[in-house]
């Protein structure tokens, strides 16, 4: 906060209104708890306080600028920007926090343009009809809220990032499920603040990665720059990778030449085809975690770890997973490892399993899992290859009701919210697809040809190609709408995209 701005009335009301958040006063009252628990040091606390306090401050701001009239709309979003000197997509991001915490009500318009064969009805985005809430702010001030809600509910995605967070340590995900220890807890609501399965601004996260404040729709596969067909030209990843090796290169080159200290991602653990996560610090150590792993794994869990508050990071991660950190990115309080990732890899993923669902689609084909040396996703099969040259598979309608419910609301195949989006549909064999989605993205891309490490062509040249690609996550996005709406009729929660 400025010392500078005025102390109008307006100004202290807001600043009253932040200050009696339940997640500033939780911070408050825990102050010696946190920094007893030793994630966060006092320097760190109090710059995760002042800047949850900004966040909270602008957000109220927002309320009762929007209290001035009966009804707002797009112009009144950007008048608003424009008087606090922020962009349009921070100002839908505060709408967003203010309609899942009952102070507002919002309605987007649209205009509907007939389609006609082989080119359907399209919705176009015309604006938005904002209400506030007539009752008294001090009476709807929402309360903390446990992230367990979303655990127990089968809504978590198993991303790991409550736990990544936690500033008393009380989280744990493993297998994709997440425990709290209760007695640790602070009922700060931080968990279910970053949680990217209690909200997602998704229209705000679209602007953001194209840099931009025009409201429009995005396609199938979220927004991107360009698209290539890319393959390795390593050997020692060559040998292991699952497809073109393209996300074990780019770790390869950003460790290699210092642009990260370190990056995070998954390996195999001591038990055979259930991953954990790891800190890479060595290219070497990038060939443990080369191949696909179809088990949940928390990746970001370990961000809390103390020796990366100072280390520049790059996360590889399925979209879950990018999505979390571009939520964070979006609405920033400060946590210092979040702050340090300099490169969000994503992962195409169209679902994953638990463990015992793994064993169980095993048992399916007869093989023994410590036979298993691959797995792999493709033509509507899971592929199974084994230690003894066999090749198993079986179609995946067979094995869908074994696949995590929680993935049947994920709307995302291509990860829409990383730098550089990396996976297999659209490519030939050997080969991955690779979506550019940020100027970081295309900068590292650059460089990975530059240095020779990987063949590359536009996608447009290769078969099946965008199309294809397009076609399959335009399924997962209607898939998952079926599946919330099915949720819905039976009254049960669902993520608020």
């Amino acid at each position: 906060m400025s010392i500078e701005e005025n102390f109008s009335w307006d100004y202290l009301k807001n600043v009253a209104d932040a200050l009696d958040s339940y997640r500033i006063r939780a911070l408050i009252d825990a102050k010696q708890d946190i920094l007893d628990a030793g994630i966060y040091d006092e320097s760190q606390y109090e710059t995760i306080l002042i800047k949850m306090l900004d966040e909270e401050k602008l957000k109220y701001s927002l309320l009762n600028f929007l209290k001035q009239n009966s009804e707002s709309n797009l112009k009144s979003l950007e008048l608003f920007s424009e008087m606090n000197s922020i962009e349009l997509n921070k100002t839908l991001s505060f709408l967003e926090l203010l309609k899942n915490e009952n102070l507002v009500s919002s309605e987007e318009l649209y205009d509907k343009i007939e389609g006609y064969e082989n080119n359907p009805e399209q919705l176009i985005f015309k604006d938005f009809l904002i209400k506030p809430n007539k009752t008294q702010t001090s009476q709807l001030k929402p309360i903390y809220e446990p992230v367990k809600i979303i655990f127990e509910t089968k809504n978590c995605s198993g991303c790991g990032l409550c736990a990544g967070i936690c500033p008393v340590n009380c989280l744990q995900i493993y297998n994709g499920f997440g425990k709290i220890d209760e007695d640790k807890c602070i009922r700060c609501g931080l968990c279910y603040f970053v949680c990217p399965r209690t909200y997602l601004p998704v229209r705000v996260l679209n602007m953001t990665q194209e840099s931009t404040s025009e409201i429009k729709e995005y396609q199938n596969v979220g927004f991107f720059l360009e698209a290539y067909s890319a393959r390795t030209k390593i050997k020692e990843i060559s040998e292991i990778c699952q497809d073109g090796g393209v996300s074990s290169t780019c770790l390869h080159y950003l460790l290699e030449n210092n642009a990260v200290d370190v990056a995070i991602g998954a390996k195999m653990s001591n038990t055979l085809w259930r991953p954990e996560p790891i800190l890479l610090k060595s290219k070497e150590e990038i060939f443990s975690t080369a191949g696909t792993k179809y088990v949940n794994n928390p990746n970001l869990q370990i961000l809390n770890q103390s020796e990366l508050h100072n280390k520049k990071i790059a996360v590889v991660g399925v979209p879950c997973q990018i999505q979390a950190l571009l939520k964070s990115t979006i609405y920033d309080i400060g946590f210092p490892s979040l702050n340090n990732v300099e490169y969000r890899i994503g992962i195409f993923c169209m679902e994953s399993f638990s463990y015992e669902s793994l064993l169980k689609i095993c048992e399916k084909l007869k093989v023994d899992i410590k036979n298993a040396k691959k797995m792999d996703i493709n033509k509507g099969k899971f592929f199974v290859y084994t230690n003894s040259g066999e090749e198993l598979n079986i179609p995946i309608k067979e094995i869908s009701h074994l696949g995590r419910e929680d993935c049947e609301m994920c709307f995302d195949l291509t990860s829409e919210s990383a730098d550089i989006s990396i996976g297999s549909i659209g490519s030939p064999s050997g080969w991955n697809t690779v979506l550019i989605r940020t100027m970081k993205g295309k900068e590292l891309y650059e460089k990975l040809i530059s240095n020779n490490l990987i063949e590359s062509k536009p996608l447009e040249e290769v078969k099946p190609g965008l199309p294809l690609l397009q076609r399959i996550a335009g399924s997962k996005k209607n898939n998952s709408k079926k599946h919330i709406n099915t949720r819905l009729e039976e009254n049960k929660r669902v993520p608020n995209y």
